[in-house]
């Protein structure tokens, strides 16, 4: 498909994921157009009839109720803008503000916002010619990414007047967080699909039992996500001599071993339901008021609180805790000789006495650290009602959960990548053969960029395997799919 339309109601991550990194075109549909021009009309009958309709009509927040005069109506929408232009601090990514460009456009689509088409014309164009603006990550409470919005309101939509309800609609948006949450999801779902290739190479490093992906294992608990782990972990086996007598060096391995595919399972089914989440709220208006095309009327409503988004990421987040911390006790467990039963930091002693993959184990320790304490839900929530009328009286912090998901996928690159770099030294250590038939595929991999450690040599940098994993990521995903 050489480019993505926009309807309103169907959007996915993995659009957001082609749209924003590999700059897939997009257009518009026809019918999203006639809707939006059916939106607008009803909104303009308000405000020719005199309705009081919130934010139309009327002012906003502890001003609520305040009537606009019509003719200042203009000047009311610029410089709502402007009092909210306050966001702060580092600038999300190019990528990030290409998925907040999208949802925002996308939302527009629907109708509901009631903005004219121009608006989402700007949009479109903006993401097609690649323009790059700066929109500031700090002053989204999550009712709404109201500050951040305005970087790129004002850079898009600074040159003309907004019409009755058009401001509001674009500050009620929730598109930095939920652009930011769809890449995060995207990542997080790549990772834990590697995770359990390497993980199975890790079991061969360890000569651990494989009965934990055996059909009655799986058999024994119904659970999608662990069977279809569990299921890939032994076909990534299949051919390994863990399946030959003799094999598996313990009858009952270390839990960070024998629990893998409960572990994994419960992420991926965790996984799935955050998924669902965030892609109902891409079909979902996150404005107050909506306009609803089936009753020719606005409505007022509370869907810029979006903590439906917040807690499918909380969700997210945490179940990928026991995958990191499982991750770091396989990796301690390998290089320490009492557990592994190879050489004391999986190098040969050469005299001189260094600990060879130790360092690296203490470092994944602490990234796993931090992982861990990024998983910590944000649903608690900022309570304040020092607005004069106390009506913004709670938030969902949807912003600070998507850029908490954001972090902990990046670690989690980082953290699966050194437990491959040690999986495939224990796996050269201990010298048993055959590996499995998919297993045995990706250490090949490793070993194209990343050598045998011998003794004398030092411990190898990260960053290699990384930007050879992306470069290879075809062939990875050839790998993962097998299963």
């Amino acid at each position: 498909m050489s480019h993505v339309d926009i309807t309103g109601f169907d959007l996915t991550i993995d659009e957001i994921v082609r749209v924003s990194r590999q700059k897939t075109p997009v257009s518009v549909t026809p019918d999203a157009v006639e809707r939006m021009e059916a939106a607008r009309a009803i909104v303009d009958e308000a405000v020719a009839r005199g309705d009081k309709v919130y934010g139309v009509t009327t002012s906003v927040g502890a001003k609520t109720g305040v009537p606009l005069a019509p003719e200042r109506i203009g000047e009311f929408n610029r410089r709502l803008l402007l009092t909210h232009n306050v966001a702060h601090g580092p600038l999300a990514s190019p990528e990030a503000v290409r998925a907040m460009m999208l949802v925002l456009l996308n939302s527009m689509a629907s109708g509901r916002l009631g903005v004219r088409p121009l608006l989402a014309e700007r949009l479109t164009a903006a993401l097609n010619a690649d323009r790059q603006i700066d929109v500031h990550i700090w002053g989204s409470m999550g009712q709404s990414d109201m500050a951040p919005i305005t970087d790129l309101a004002l850079a898009l939509y600074g040159d003309i007047e907004l019409q009755a309800g058009e401001a509001l609609a674009l500050l009620n948006s929730s598109s930095l967080a939920l652009g930011t949450a769809a890449l995060a999801m995207a990542d997080l779902q790549r990772s834990l699909d590697l995770w359990s290739l390497v993980a199975a190479l890790s079991m061969e490093g360890f000569a651990a039992n494989p009965s934990i992906v055996s059909e009655a294992a799986l058999r024994s608990r119904p659970f999608a996500g662990l069977k279809r782990h569990g299921a890939r972990i032994r076909h990534y086996l299949d051919g390994s001599y863990l399946f030959t007598k003799g094999g598996p060096r313990h009858l009952q391995d270390p839990l960070s071993f024998r629990s893998l595919p409960l572990l994994h399972g419960t992420a991926a089914d965790s996984l799935g339901f955050a998924y669902r989440q965030v892609e109902t709220e891409f079909r979902s208006s996150q404005n107050n008021p909506i306009v609803s095309l089936e009753d020719r009327s606005l409505v007022s409503v509370a869907n810029f609180d979006t903590v439906s988004l917040s807690m499918a990421l909380d969700i997210a987040r945490l179940a990928f805790a026991p995958v990191v911390t499982a991750s770091a006790e396989r990796v301690a467990k390998l290089v320490d000789s009492f557990w592994s039963g190879l050489t004391v930091g999986l190098i040969e002693e050469d005299g001189v006495g260094l600990p060879g993959f130790n360092g690296l184990a203490q470092f994944h320790k602490a990234i796993t650290s931090e992982a861990r304490l990024a998983t910590a839900p944000v649903v608690h929530e900022l309570a304040s009602s020092s607005h004069s009328n106390g009506n913004l009286d709670r938030a969902g912090m949807a912003g600070l959960a998507a850029r908490k998901t954001a972090e902990v996928a990046s670690l989690c690159r980082s953290i699966a990548a050194i437990e491959l770099l040690v999986a495939a030294q224990a796996v050269d250590i201990r010298k048993a053969t055959p590996l499995g038939s998919v297993t045995s595929k990706l250490h090949t991999l490793v070993r194209e960029v990343i050598p045998f450690a011998a003794a004398g040599d030092r411990v190898p940098h990260l960053d290699p395997l990384l930007q050879h994993l992306e470069e290879r990521n075809s062939d990875v995903q050839r790998m993962i799919e097998l299963g």
